[in-house]
């Protein structure tokens, strides 16, 4: 197992890693929206991960809200690979689909995960 490896499997083993997008608009009449969706990715010592999605949007107008929740959880497991210098990370989902990502550590509580930077948490 290459360096880079060990050091990926390292820096991600039992650590969650965030990410959260918050969006809103409002217009001149008073109503609007928000959504609010954040991501965690809980990757564990034996490879296993827990993926959760938690959503929640809100749209007002004429004095009415219309709110909206909403959770997903996926479970698989998690490698990470070293091809052409650079480190990636491959889920593979229960239904035996799989997703794979560019990912790097880029300093003390961050990841670059695909095209997002994501906080990196030790799992408490």
């Amino acid at each position: 197992m290459s360096y880079q490896i060990q050091q990926m499997i390292s820096t991600l083993s039992n650590k969650v890693l965030r990410l959260q997008k918050v969006n809103s608009d409002r217009d001149y009449s008073g109503g609007g929206w928000y959504e609010d969706i954040s991501h965690a990715m809980f990757l564990y010592s034996d490879f296993s991960f827990n993926y959760v999605i938690e959503t929640f949007r809100s749209v007002t107008g004429g004095g009415l809200s219309m709110p909206y929740q909403n959770r997903e959880e996926y479970r698989g497991h998690w490698k990470i690979t070293y091809e052409n210098f650079t480190t990636y990370i491959t889920f593979t989902f229960e239904d035996y689909s799989q997703q794979k990502y560019e990912t790097q550590n880029l300093g003390t509580g961050l990841q670059k995960m695909g095209e997002h930077t994501w906080n990196r948490y030790l799992i408490s």
